[in-house]
């Protein structure tokens, strides 16, 4: 899977962690290696591959470019932290559809409806981060 970090919202898709985005050995090997398929164990450091595919036959990554992409998978999963704790206290989207379909009913303007509240809230208690998301070196 590859995941354009400019856009927030490609990132949000994949969140799967329980307080934010996933970053492991894993999601390292899968991002430096898109469409390989592996088995490994690690122990006293060091990562030993049991099974190893890609289909361009390309070969594992290494140890230190491993490291190297769990520091920036930390780094970039600090800067949309915001977006999954937003996430998570949002209502859900059915509540959200009907928040806004009483207010078009009752006539009320959408900033002045209970739905816009929710929201702002939630927003302003999870700011956005500031500046461009990380890159790597």
């Amino acid at each position: 899977m590859t995941v354009d970090v400019s856009k927030a919202s490609d990132v949000v898709k994949n969140f799967v962690g329980e307080t934010g985005m996933p970053v492991g050995i894993d999601t390292a090997i899968k991002a430096l290696r898109p469409g390989c398929t592996f088995e490994i164990a690690v122990a006293g450091g060091g990562v030993t591959y049991h099974k190893w595919y890609h289909p361009d036959g390309l070969k594992p990554p290494t140890k230190v470019e491993i490291d190297e992409e769990m520091v920036y998978q930390e780094k970039l999963a600090k800067h949309y932290q915001y977006a999954y704790d937003r996430c998570r206290h949002y209502p859900d989207g059915f509540e959200q559809l009907d928040m806004i379909w009483h207010a078009v009913n009752q006539g009320i303007d959408l900033k002045d409806s209970e739905w816009f509240k929710t929201i702002k809230e939630v927003k302003e208690q999870f700011p956005k981060s500031e500046g461009e998301p990380p890159k790597k070196d």
